[in-house]
Parts: structure tokens; C-alpha cells; sequence
């Protein structure tokens, strides 16, 4: 699946990609972001346009995400030694209330 910059994504741990749409055609609230993540959100800033919305205690419950930590990492938005965790939301910056 080729994913664009304007569109949102759940990304699952097992590897599972899905675009996806707010429940209102915009934005996502907090509980639509919480839902998807299972749990408290955390935004991890990729670049100028596209934010990544995790678990914030993914680490604690979740396993490790490869191609969410790939993304954060290939935007430096990780350190080399740290990681992603369960499914996360891809999406423009602009998508998150």
C-alpha cells in the first residue's frame, strides 16, 4: 500500500496498514485517538505536516511496532535506541483536535 502525507493510517504492531477517516470528516477527538491506541495518547512529531499518534504506555503493555519505529526513525523522531509500540495512527499534524 503507497501511503500520502494527507491522508490517516493505522498501523498496526503485527504489521497491518489501513487508511482510515475521523468519525467526522476532519479531525480526530481524543477518544477516537484513544480508541485506536487502546489507552492515553502521546504525539511524536515527524515533520511540519505529519504527527504520529501512540500509546503512551505502549512500552509497558504492547509490543514493539517495526514499521511505526522505521517511520519515526527515518524522520528522527526517535533516538537509535528506542522504539514504537501497538498500533498507532499516522496523520497530518492538522488531523488531531
Amino acid at each position: 500500500m503507497e501511503m500520502t502525507p494527507d491522508k490517516a493510517y493505522i498501523i498496526s504492531e503485527s504489521g497491518d496498514v489501513r487508511e482510515i477517516k475521523p468519525e467526522n470528516g476532519t479531525d480526530f477527538s481524543l477518544e477516537e485517538a484513544q480508541q485506536v491506541v487502546d489507552g492515553y495518547i502521546e504525539v511524536v512529531n515527524l515533520n511540519d505536516k505529519q504527527i504520529m499518534i501512540v500509546n503512551e504506555e505502549g512500552k509497558f503493555t504492547k509490543k514493539c511496532n517495526p514499521i511505526a519505529t522505521a517511520i519515526a526513525r527515518l524522520n528522527r523522531a526517535l533516538f537509535n535506541f528506542d522504539y514504537i509500540s501497538g498500533d498507532i495512527i499516522l496523520c497530518p499534524t492538522e488531523m488531531l483536535q
